[in-house]
């Protein structure tokens, strides 16, 4: 994901890291997640820009059978970019059985393709969940906005 002039994507060596590539300075750098996201929480995770801060998002693993009294999906907001100890969570969210999240939309609205392959959204301010009839292969949807 493209936010603060840098690119993001995950990297594992012990643990998951957020690795960013600073496009102004040409240089590399980890960014550790929040202390509560480990990989052995059975949890997948997804990087976006919310109101313009790098935002993680933590949801259950695909594949796994979704508890609704604990498999919620979290969403981490870095306040101070590049400062580890400034992510706070913003939203726990029901469970949503979800393949990935792709996106955010005019600040409030999460673009997700659930795990049949449709675009669902979820509005971070009235809660309600949306799936469209707009399907693609599972694993396939991407956006841009």
């Amino acid at each position: 994901v493209q936010g603060n002039r840098a690119s993001h994507w995950f990297g594992n060596a012990n643990t998951v890291v957020i690795l960013c590539f600073d496009l102004s300075t040409e240089t590399f750098r980890n960014m550790k997640m929040p202390n509560t996201c480990h990989s052995r929480d059975e949890k997948c995770y997804g990087l976006v820009v919310l109101n313009e801060y790098l935002t993680l998002i933590c949801y259950p693993y695909p594949g796994k059978v979704i508890d609704p009294l604990k498999d919620f999906m979290d969403i981490w907001m870095m306040k101070d970019y590049g400062v580890n100890e400034s992510w706070i969570k913003k939203y726990t969210i029901t469970p949503l059985s979800i393949e990935s999240p792709l996106a955010v939309w005019k600040d409030h609205l999460l673009l997700l393709q659930s795990r049949k392959g449709f675009l669902v959204s979820y509005d971070l301010k009235s809660k309600e969940v949306k799936e469209f009839n707009f399907h693609g292969w599972p694993k396939s949807l991407r956006a841009t906005v």
